[in-house]
C-alpha cells in the first residue's frame, strides 16, 4: 500500500461570484448530470479523441479503458451544481484549472486507471482499488510518473548491458539489422504420424500500396512449402508460383476451415489434437532492416539457426537462475485458449531466445537499480513488453506490423507467427527500446485533445498542459466491496467508476500472462463477474456490495455515475437488483458513443454505446416519472448511429430505470 500526501491546493473557478468550494454544496441540491449532460456533443469528442496518443495511458497495455474525454465530462458533471450553464460547464471541460480541488475522487474498478488519471488532472484527491495486482501497478505508475530523463538513463545501461551480452540470439549481417523472424508450426498428424507444416497460405509480406505500410521493393514475398525459398513477384494479383518443379498455389495452405488437412492421409485435425502451441517451428524468413532505411526478407541463415539452438541450450542451464514467468495457466478458464494449443505452463508462452532477454533483463533492474520508483518503472517497460515478445504474435500482412498478442483478442494461434528482435535499436513495435521510452514519456505535461466549441457546435482540438495534483493520492489492492482501513482518507465526494460487465470478457485471464513474471497470480479478491449457478442474483449481491461501501464512504450530496452497457436483459436486471441492494434510486440516465473499437470491444453486434447511471440514496429522493425512450434517444443523438445491439441496450437500460427513478429533494 502506498499512501502520498501534500499540502492542499485552492479551488479555482472562474465566475467568483459562485461556489468556491464544490465540497460545500447544499446537502439537496441535484448535481449537474441529473439534469444535462451532453451525450451528443461527448460522443463526437470522444470520436475525434480516438487516435489521439495520451502518454499517461501508453506506458502499459491495459484492456478496458473508456475515453478519457468521457471521464472528464462525468467528473465535472457529477460534481457541478444543476444550475451551472453548458457554456460554462464547456469553459471548464476546456480549462486548465484544478476544478475538483478540495474533493476526493473514487473509483473502486480502477483497472487502467482513466478515472483517477483525469480526476487528479481536475485537482482532485483520489483513492481507488482493484483485485488485481497489475491494476495496482499500471495505475500507481500513472499517478505519479517518472522523470522521464532519469529513466532513459537507466534504460541506455540496460540496453547495453543485453546488447553486449546476448546480441548473438540475433545474428546481424554487415549493415542489415534482424527485426522479424517468420516461422511456421511443424506439427504431427495423430493418424498417421505424419509430420506436416501448418500453414494458411504462402504470403509472408504483401504491399498493396496502402497509407501507412512499409514501403517495400516487391509487391509479394512468398515461400515455396517445398523447398522453402522465397520469392519476390512484382504483383499482389499473382495466383501461383512454380519452384523446385512442382506449381503451388498461393493461396492454399494446409490449415483451412479451422483444421490442419494432412497431406499424407487426408485426416482433418484440430490445434487440440495437435498441440500446435508448442509443436517445433521452421524458421521460414528474417526480415531485415537495411541501411537504405528499406526492410527485405532473407532466408534464414545457417547463424539464425545455430543461435536459436544455442539458445535453447542456454535457457535450459540458466533458467533457474533467471527470473521466468512462473505457475500453470489454470484449466477452469472462461477462454479455453492457449491451454487448448497445448500450452500448460507460462512459460510455454516464450521461445527460448525470449526468455533469455526478458530474463536477463528483469534480473539486471533487480542488481542495478536501487531507487524504488525508477525499478518499477523499468519493470512496468519490460512487462509491456511481453505482449510482442512471445511465440502468439502475428503480423499485419499488409501494413509490416507485428501484431501483438493482444491486439484483437487474447490468446489468438497464428498460422504465421512472427518473433521481433527485442533488443532492434531503431525499429519495430514492442521493442525494449520503444517500451523504455513510453514510461519515459509518461511524464509529458502537454496533450493534444479534443475540445467543443460552442459557437461552431464541433469539436476542435486544444493542446492541455496538465499540471500535476498536489492532492491526496491513495492506491490499494482489494476487493471493491472492502472498507478502506485508512478512515483519514477514506470519505469521498465524488463517484465515478466502470464496473465489470454482466457479458464479462475476464481480464484476470489477461493480466496474468504478465502477473505471472511478477510472482503475482493471486488477485485480491474475487472479480465482479455473474456466477453460472445464479448469474442476475449473484452479480447484484456482489455490486449491492460495492455500492454499499461507497454509500458508507460518502459525504455531501454528489451522486455516483458509472457506465454499462449490455444487449442482454439479465444483465440489466442485475443492475436493478443491485442498485435495490444498496437502497440507491435512479436519478439520471445518459447514452454515450464509447469507443467502439476497442480490441476486445470491437467485434460486429457488440454494444458500441455505454449508458451513463446516475444514482444516490433513495431516502434523499422522491419517485419520478422517466419521460426518455429509445426512439427520443436515438433521435436527440442524430446523425450518430445506433446499432441493433444498442438499440435493445437502451430499451433495458430504460425499463431498468423506470422502475426506480426519482429526483433529488
Amino acid at each position: 500500500m502506498t499512501l502520498d500526501v501534500a499540502a492542499g491546493t485552492q479551488l479555482r473557478i472562474p465566475d467568483p461570484d459562485y461556489f468556491t468550494d464544490l465540497s460545500a454544496l447544499p446537502a439537496t441540491r441535484a448535481s449537474l448530470i441529473e439534469k444535462w449532460f451532453p451525450a451528443r456533443e461527448l460522443s463526437q469528442l470522444i470520436a475525434k479523441d480516438r487516435r489521439v496518443r495520451d502518454p499517461a495511458y501508453a506506458a502499459h497495455r491495459w484492456w478496458a479503458r473508456r475515453p478519457p474525454a468521457l471521464l472528464r465530462a462525468l467528473l465535472l458533471a457529477t460534481a457541478l451544481p444543476a444550475d451551472i450553464s453548458a457554456q460554462e460547464f464547456w469553459d471548464r471541460y476546456a480549462s486548465e484549472e484544478h476544478h475538483l480541488a478540495g474533493l476526493t475522487v473514487y473509483d473502486p474498478f480502477m483497472g487502467g486507471g482513466s478515472t483517477l488519471v483525469e480526476a487528479q488532472r481536475l485537482g482532485a484527491s483520489v483513492m481507488g482499488s482493484d483485485v488485481d495486482p497489475m491494476s495496482v501497478r499500471i495505475v500507481r505508475s500513472e499517478l505519479t510518473p517518472i522523470d522521464g530523463k532519469k529513466l532513459r538513463s537507466y534504460g541506455h545501461r540496460l540496453l547495453h548491458h543485453l546488447r553486449t551480452n546476448l546480441s548473438w540470439l540475433y545474428p546481424t549481417e554487415p549493415q542489415d539489422e534482424p527485426l522479424h523472424y517468420f516461422s511456421i508450426a511443424e506439427v504431427q498428424c495423430p493418424a498417421c504420424e505424419e509430420v506436416g507444416p501448418l500453414y494458411r497460405n504462402l504470403i509472408l509480406v504483401r504491399d498493396p500500396k496502402k497509407v501507412g505500410a512499409v514501403v517495400r521493393d516487391h509487391a509479394l514475398t512468398v515461400f515455396c512449402p517445398h523447398c522453402w525459398r522465397l520469392h519476390d513477384l512484382d504483383s499482389t494479383e499473382r495466383k501461383e508460383i512454380t519452384c523446385c518443379g512442382k506449381r503451388s498455389q498461393i493461396m492454399h495452405g494446409t490449415f483451412r476451415s479451422f483444421a490442419y488437412h494432412c497431406s499424407s492421409c487426408g485426416k482433418k485435425s484440430t490445434h487440440r489434437e495437435l498441440k500446435t502451441g508448442v509443436a517445433k517451428r521452421r524458421i521460414v524468413a528474417v526480415e531485415e532492416t537495411q541501411s537504405n532505411g528499406r526492410r527485405r526478407l532473407r532466408m534464414p541463415s545457417t547463424e539464425d539457426l545455430a543461435s536459436q539452438f544455442r539458445a535453447s541450450q542456454e535457457w535450459q542451464e540458466t533458467r533457474d537462475s533467471l527470473p521466468r514467468p512462473e505457475g500453470e495457466i489454470r484449466a477452469t478458464r472462461s477462454d479455453e485458449r492457449p491451454r487448448s494449443y497445448g500450452i500448460t505452463r507460462y512459460e510455454e508462452l516464450f521461445t527460448p531466445r525470449q526468455l533469455l532477454v526478458l530474463g536477463h533483463a528483469f534480473q539486471w533492474i533487480r542488481d542495478n537499480v536501487e531507487e524504488g520508483e525508477t525499478r518499477k518503472a523499468l519493470e512496468l517497460a519490460i512487462s509491456n513488453c511481453l505482449s510482442t515478445n512471445n511465440k502468439l504474435c502475428g503480423y499485419a500482412t499488409d501494413y509490416g506490423r507485428l501484431s501483438a498478442l493482444f491486439s484483437v483478442r487474447g490468446y489468438s494461434l497464428p498460422a504465421l507467427t512472427v518473433e521481433l528482435n527485442p533488443l532492434h535499436g531503431t525499429g519495430g513495435r514492442g521493442t525494449i527500446a520503444a517500451c523504455i521510452e513510453r514510461v519515459a514519456k509518461s511524464d509529458t505535461k502537454r496533450i493534444r485533445r479534443h475540445i467543443w466549441d460552442t459557437h461552431t457546435n464541433r469539436p476542435v482540438p486544444n493542446q492541455f498542459s496538465f499540471q500535476q495534483s498536489t492532492q491526496t493520492s491513495w492506491v490499494d489492492l482489494r476487493n471493491a466491496a472492502s472498507a478502506s482501513p485508512i478512515e483519514s482518507i477514506s470519505k469521498i465526494d465524488v463517484a465515478v467508476f466502470d464496473p465489470p460487465y454482466f457479458d464479462f470478457i475476464a481480464y484476470d485471464e489477461l493480466s496474468e500472462f504478465h502477473r505471472s513474471w511478477f510472482g503475482e497470480l493471486e488477485l485480491a479478491g474475487e472479480p465482479l463477474l455473474p456466477k453460472v449457478e445464479d448469474p442476475v442474483r449473484s452479480f447484484a449481491a456482489q455490486f449491492a456490495q460495492s455500492l454499499e461501501e461507497m454509500v458508507k464512504r460518502a459525504r455531501g450530496d454528489a451522486p455516483f455515475a458509472f457506465t454499462y452497457h449490455s444487449a442482454n436483459p439479465d444483465a440489466w436486471k442485475a443492475v436493478g437488483l443491485a442498485l435495490d441492494n444498496a437502497s440507491l434510486a435512479v436519478t439520471a440516465l445518459w447514452p454515450v458513443r464509447s469507443d467502439g473499437h476497442m480490441g476486445h470491444h470491437s467485434n460486429p453486434g457488440n454494444c458500441e454505446w455505454d449508458v451513463v447511471v446516475v444514482c444516490r440514496p433513495g431516502a434523499r429522493t422522491r419517485e419520478q416519472e422517466f419521460r426518455h425512450d429509445v426512439t427520443s434517444w436515438v433521435a436527440m443523438l442524430e446523425p450518430l448511429k445506433v446499432n441493433e445491439a444498442d438499440i435493445k441496450n437502451f430499451e433495458y437500460a430504460i425499463k431498468m430505470a423506470q422502475q426506480r427513478f426519482a429526483e433529488a429533494t
